[in-house]
């Protein structure tokens, strides 16, 4: 009887040792050692994206989206550019080429000008005497005057204020080709200069000019509409800035480029010139100036 007890003991013992072999809830524990460069690095990567999230794997580049730009015309320059005013001034040079003409198939009672005035010939002489004999206190219409002169004249300001010139920059430009290219070049082969348009195109030009110059970017900010319409907006931003947007669309047109150059005797040297001055009815005079313009396609 002892005997089997100690048997039965024995044989407990040893099924809780085995028990506790398998115990499930017993604590396993797993040896790995780390490098310290392995460290270093996953640290230097952490530190990098929180300091840069897109660091390890975009750049700046690869996140910027393209947006869509606007024209030149619309925009304005962070710099003084004078390669874009110079092509503005050759469209204003056109562009007063094609006025003139307009004019003289305008009545008398808008323009004042008579028959003398609207014939070429002699036109250097002509040039020459209406120079010395003014300026005068013209007699054109109020609406000519006070309407229209200042208007081209905040023409001329945009012109520069797109090309990144300041305000009184801009009304220096506009001052030089309202006087110079204009009063005293352009419009004085068929009359003599006019004390009102030199004081009042440049000065209330600069006035409507910077007016109309922030009610374009205004409405450019705004996505380009006007009372909720993009085609009333796009004819306000025209008549905001003709200049401009016709040089553009004739630049985008054409992909040429246009040299002017001013000449006092195109007499000599350019004789196709003095054929077609001759044929048109002007007069052999050496008193003559005249400009010269290159277009290349």
């Amino acid at each position: 009887m002892f005997k089997k007890s100690i048997a039965a003991l024995l044989m407990s013992a040893s099924a809780c040792a085995n028990a506790n072999i398998y115990d499930s809830n017993q604590h396993i524990e797993f040896s790995y050692t780390v490098d310290q460069a392995e460290l270093d690095t996953l640290y230097y990567n952490s530190y990098q994206f929180k300091s840069d999230p897109y660091s390890l794997s975009l750049t700046e580049n690869d996140l910027k989206l393209e947006e869509p730009g606007i024209p030149k015309y619309l925009s304005v320059s962070s710099e003084k550019d004078w390669d874009y005013l110079m092509g503005q001034t050759y469209t204003i040079l056109g562009l007063s080429v094609a006025t003139v003409g307009l004019m003289t198939l305008l009545p008398e009672s808008i323009t004042k000008w008579d028959e003398e005035d609207r014939n070429l010939s002699g036109l250097g002489s002509k040039w020459k005497d209406n120079v010395t004999s003014g300026p005068v206190w013209d007699r054109d219409e109020h609406f000519l005057n006070y309407i229209m002169h200042p208007y081209f004249g905040g023409v001329y300001y945009t012109a520069a204020r797109h090309a990144g010139f300041n305000e009184f920059e801009s009304f220096l430009y506009s001052a030089t080709m309202s006087t110079f290219f204009w009063e005293y070049g352009v419009e004085a082969f068929a009359e003599v200069p006019s004390w009102q348009d030199i004081f009042i195109t440049p000065f209330f030009g600069a006035v409507v000019g910077e007016m109309m110059f922030e009610a374009e970017q205004d409405i450019v900010a705004s996505g380009g509409e006007v009372m909720g319409s993009e085609t009333m907006g796009g004819v306000t931003l025209f008549f905001l800035n003709p200049v401009g947007h016709i040089h553009g669309w004739v630049s985008d047109a054409w992909g040429g480029s246009a040299e002017f150059q001013y000449s006092s005797n195109p007499w000599f040297g350019n004789q196709d010139a003095a054929k077609f001055a001759m044929d048109a009815g002007a007069s052999y005079d050496n008193v003559f100036y005249g400009v010269e313009m290159k277009i290349s396609f």
